[in-house]
């Protein structure tokens, strides 16, 4: 009895369904890049960090880069981070009420309950700022924070605490303004043509899926609804061919680096390295289907 699927009919069906897959493939990468980019913007190793991956002798692998976006939380007792993963000051219950979350339907529970009923996560338009106004608030923030911190060393010069907070302040602030992404969340919607109408410059702002979700927030005997973003859909960007040179040229240098922590190398890691000034610029376009891809490469060290 002869096999209903021969090794020839086998081959020619796989060979049809991946030559299937990639015209599907081309057919959306072309749908995608046709017509009025939806955003041309310009990146530097700041915001476009080597994805951190691992050790590969491979040098035709796969190289991605990823935004690193923040955002700009409420200040309470001085205690905050730039980083995303908080509620940004904006995402409060209006615009929660705005995303479509049912506020009234849900309460915090106690702070070590374990049980935590909470809405599902909605999708949403996030927008993305570059160097405009959320990046010089964190800019404000730091230097606010500095000179507090050399105002408590004043008062008592001996103390080492104060000394580290001291040190550590000018760090922030060093940091700020010259190692750290100046891309900040500012704004979310549920119609992306609303908010590009709203946030016109197309080069300074970038508007793209993500999810938002609920999530409590316990300050003593109070506990509070806030949002949070928990994840940009589309926020790791492929490096053709076309631009491997650049990086290829940068990531040489870096081959026999080391953490300073744990001693294994970090050559795609950008804050492993030290957080050194970026070494590349990147201008890169956002489609109809709001999928970026690279149009120029720049260095910017030798």
């Amino acid at each position: 009895m002869k096999p209903v699927f021969s090794p020839t009919r086998l081959f020619i069906s796989g060979f049809v369904l991946l030559l299937a897959v990639n015209i599907i493939v081309l057919l959306g990468i072309s749908g995608n890049r046709s017509g009025k980019p939806e955003a041309v913007i310009e990146l530097t190793e700041r915001e476009l960090a080597f994805l951190n991956t691992y050790e590969t002798n491979d040098e035709n692998s796969g190289l991605s880069l990823r935004l690193d976006w923040r955002i700009i939380p409420e200040i309470k007792d001085d205690n905050y981070s730039f980083m995303r993963w908080g509620s940004p000051v904006w995402l409060n219950e209006q615009k929660l009420l705005e995303l479509g979350f049912t506020i009234d339907t849900f309460t915090c529970p106690d702070k070590d309950s374990k049980k935590i009923k909470s809405p599902l996560p909605r999708d949403a338009f996030i927008v993305l700022e570059y160097d405009g106004n959320a990046y010089q608030e964190a800019l404000k923030r730091s230097e606010m924070n500095l000179k507090k911190a050399e105002a408590a060393l004043r008062a008592n010069t001996e103390d080492k605490g104060l000394q580290n907070n001291f040190k550590e302040a000018q760090t922030s602030v060093e940091d700020e303004r010259s190692k750290e992404s100046r891309l900040y969340a500012i704004d979310a919607g549920l119609d992306a043509a609303k908010l590009r109408e709203r946030y016109a410059d197309r080069s300074k702002y970038i508007v793209l899926p993500g999810i938002v979700d609920l999530m409590c927030s316990y300050d003593k005997n109070k506990s509070e609804i806030m949002g949070n973003i928990t994840d940009i859909r589309i926020d790791r960007i492929n490096v053709p061919l076309t631009h491997r040179n650049v990086f290829d040229s940068i990531l040489a240098q870096d081959k026999y680096s080391k953490d300073e922590q744990t001693g294994f190398s970090n050559k795609f890691n950008y804050r492993a390295r030290g957080k050194k000034s970026p070494r590349y610029k990147v201008e890169l376009a956002y489609g109809s289907r709001f999928e970026p891809w690279i149009q120029r490469v720049e260095k910017l060290v030798k």
